[in-house]
């Protein structure tokens, strides 16, 4: 009998304060919406703010225009660059850091529904589809508050923090794509009948994103004129010199067949870019924008694939490829040194999806070629697979595939990825992708640094109409990169997007491939020693041992230096040749590696996951 009482105990002890919490919910939020003006607040319209933006060490103006419908628009003008972005009723569009116009994407525009529903109360009457319930109290700034949790059917969550006597907001604390901020509200005015905030404060874990916005004036209940939603004229930054309308083809650096190297010249200076879809937008080494000679602007967070790091804004550089001429981008400025360590190659300049928006890029990967084409003078190759190409969070796209016979999920398209495929952990947890196989551990990642993942094989995935088998597969760790995206479920990278000819047409969202037969039959490359060990001054230095590797087995230990591979020596010169690629040998093959000290170990090479 005792153990049916201490069960039925335990249930009334978190049961009676749900219902308390449950009934004290309504009058909270009547005393709030009393507080931010009764009537007033519930005929609310619209909203026109202008004020002052300090974010990313710079301060500046800022306007913002909001209606209840769900439409809004926000502008600031850093120089350097211009944000700005609207959302109507049937989409909405934004500005880049080099002032293209791109599409919103789904996401933005609910972010910035869920939030007008807010702001203008909509949410707490029960409109907009969302519900609220009441949490425990917490304490923040030296007070305690009540938090009302607000959602609207998906997966991202709203905590206001309420006083208590009078529903006085606080603040809200949000979380969107798995990324949680908190935006303090204050100096608190009456507009009409209608308290408004003048003060907004938006914190999170990185210190460089935060920003804190003044506002000078704000107007109420007056009407939106629709040129505030129009969208921009496109601002052309890709031109072709010589009255060309294409590129033509031209060849590219395959770098241990699993980067792109475009010869190009920056600001007149002759140098490669590494062709990356999945970057944001367009990033120069530190180093190299020092030789350059631009100008640095402000502070702000750069999130990787392998966490977080620190850049600085750039504008006015052009970039030419071939009679392809990119101008005025506004670039980030990003401390590459240590991945191009990690890669074994030159990194001045990481190309991004300035040059995909604007244009046709064809990258031939059997034929290791590239072409930038118009979009109206281009014509697809008559077997080209089309698969849509969705707009994500950030301007970057997505594509579909499927794991295993599972839903089809959206990962990122990324051309800078030299692996074949991760997943996030908002999917494979949830699927319990790990359950039952052999698997280890790897490192991955670039920018913001390498990080210890899962890595197994899967069976097969399905793409482009394609079955591909045995596939190695990173199952990223959780943390704070764009693994962290619970809207984005993986990426998708050059170990599966080279083994066709691969088109892009972003102003169509389309992606062609066309197989080439040779690679589809070709096995994915995987690690077979164990031995994860990056390249640093010439030598191989392990960073990792891989569980139940070879490597592991024999008594490898971390910080050991691998100087020459059957008895052939590993320096910079060796870097993308097949004598650095020994790990990815076939099964069974046996290598002789020279440490350091001038010791010999045989290792027997195998499939470990």
């Amino acid at each position: 009998m005792r153990f049916l009482i201490v069960p039925l105990l335990a249930w009334l002890l978190v049961f009676v304060p749900f219902e308390s919490r449950a009934n004290a919910l309504p009058p909270l939020l009547a005393r709030h919406l009393a507080w931010r003006g009764g009537a007033a607040f519930e005929a609310l319209e619209s909203v026109h703010t202008q004020g002052t933006t300090m974010a990313s060490g710079l301060q500046v103006p800022m306007e913002m225009w909001s209606h209840r419908d769900g439409r809004a628009r926000r502008d600031a003008d850093y120089g350097v660059m211009r944000q700005s972005m609207a959302i109507t009723s049937n989409g909405g569009w934004k500005l880049n850091a080099s002032g293209q116009v791109e599409d919103a994407s789904a996401t933005d525009a609910r972010d910035v529904r869920h939030r007008v529903a807010l702001d203008f109360g909509t949410a707490l009457r029960g409109g907009a589809g969302a519900k609220a319930v009441l949490l425990a109290d917490e304490a923040r700034d030296g007070r305690t508050w009540k938090v009302v949790r607000v959602t609207f059917g998906d997966e991202d969550l709203y905590d206001l923090f309420l006083q208590e006597a009078d529903g006085a907001l606080h603040g809200l604390r949000i979380r969107e794509n798995n990324v949680t901020r908190f935006v303090r509200l204050g100096d608190w005015r009456q507009v009409k009948g209608v308290r408004m905030p003048f003060l907004e404060e938006e914190f999170s874990d990185a210190p460089d994103a935060d920003v804190r916005t003044v506002v000078a004036t704000l107007e109420v209940n007056v009407p939106l004129p629709p040129s505030v939603f129009e969208r921009p004229q496109e601002v052309r930054k890709a031109r072709f010199a010589n009255g060309r309308r294409s590129t033509g083809f031209m060849p590219f650096e395959f770098f241990n067949e699993d980067r792109v190297y475009i010869p190009a010249q920056v600001n007149g200076r002759a140098t490669q870019v590494l062709l990356d879809s999945g970057a944001e937008m367009t990033v120069l080494d530190t180093a190299f924008a020092r030789e350059l000679g631009v100008e640095l602007h402000g502070q702000l967070e750069a999130v990787g694939s392998g966490g977080r790091a620190q850049a600085r804004l750039a504008s006015g550089v052009d970039i030419a490829l071939g009679d392809l001429r990119l101008t005025g981008l506004t670039v980030a400025v990003i401390d590459l040194s240590e991945v191009e360590r990690l890669i074994g190659h030159p990194l001045p300049v990481v190309l991004g999806k300035e040059a995909f928006n604007a244009l046709v890029v064809d990258v031939d990967f059997p034929n290791r070629r590239v072409a930038f084409h118009e979009a109206s003078s281009f014509k697809a190759p008559p077997k080209a697979v089309r698969l849509p190409l969705v707009e994500s969070a950030g301007g970057q796209r997505a594509v579909h595939l499927s794991v295993e016979g599972r839903p089809a999920i959206p990962v990122l398209f990324d051309v800078g990825n030299s692996g074949a495929l991760s997943l996030f952990p908002a999917y494979w947890q949830q699927a319990g992708l790990l359950e039952g196989r052999r698997s280890s551990k790897t490192l991955s990642g670039a920018v913001g640094g390498l990080k210890e993942s899962d890595v197994t094989t899967l069976k097969h995935v399905e793409f482009a109409g394609i079955t591909l088998k045995d596939v190695p597969t990173v199952f990223d760790a959780a943390g704070k990169s764009v693994s962290a995206s619970d809207r984005l479920l993986g990426n998708l990278g050059l170990g599966v997007l080279a083994r066709f000819r691969m088109i892009t047409d972003y102003a169509a969202d389309t992606l062609m491939l066309v197989p080439d037969v040779r690679a589809m039959r070709q096995p994915f490359s995987k690690d077979r020693s164990g031995l994860i060990a990056p390249p640093s001054d010439g030598t191989f230095v392990v960073k990792l041992v891989a569980p139940g590797s070879p490597a592991a087995a024999a008594g490898w230990k971390v910080g050991e230096e691998i100087i020459a591979v059957d008895g052939k020596p590993l320096g910079p010169e060796t870097a993308g040749t097949e004598l650095a690629r020994w790990r990815y040998r076939p099964h069974g093959q046996k290598v002789v590696l020279t440490l350091k000290d001038g010791s010999k170990r045989r290792l027997t090479l195998r499939d470990y996951y």
